[in-house]
């Protein structure tokens, strides 16, 4: 799959909280460099809805609208972009693809991450939008990760609704 060039291509791990805000985490495909990008508060509560409702509903993501619409259409998803920056805010743009031809699609940051999620797909994020994030190095932290699912219910039924507006955004 040919990227788009001036994206260096990563892979969503997981999401965690620092001081200030959540955080989702990135690893490139050596595994060596994490990125942050900075959410807000709602936008883990969106993640974290739709990650518990598909465990809840037992349903696999291929029961619904968006998947025999885009068959209809002749269309697959492609590939995931993040530009912007954390100051100014990111943009995030989902690439659809038919016989060749691109159709880019700008979302919201949570519905690029979830649709990365969803078909399993690294997020191409821009130069500008990694300078605005620090690199970090999370080895000796704990994250949750995708994988971990029981863990991330498990933190989530611990957090208590008042935790939510003690950070400011």
């Amino acid at each position: 799959m040919e990227q788009k060039t001036g994206y260096r291509q990563l892979n969503l791990v997981g999401f965690t909280l620092d001081v200030m805000q959540p955080l989702a985490l990135f690893k490139d495909e050596s595994g060596e460099s994490t990125i942050p990008l900075w959410l807000e508060m709602s936008d883990v509560l969106t993640v974290t809805a739709a990650l518990v409702s598909s465990k809840l509903s037992g349903k696999t993501d291929k029961h619904d609208l968006l998947d025999p619409l885009l068959a209809t259409l002749g269309l697959n998803v492609k590939e995931i972009r993040v530009d912007g920056s954390a100051g100014s805010g990111y943009v995030a743009s989902v690439c659809f693809s038919s016989d060749g031809d691109d159709v880019l699609v700008r979302v919201g940051l949570i519905t690029a991450l979830l649709t990365a999620i969803r078909y399993r797909l690294p997020v191409g994020i821009s130069a500008e939008a990694i300078a605005s994030s620090s690199l970090v190095d999370h080895s000796n932290t704990s994250a949750t990760t995708l994988d971990d699912k029981e863990q991330l219910l498990e933190f989530l039924e611990k957090l208590k609704p008042e935790d939510m507006g003690r950070f400011p955004m």
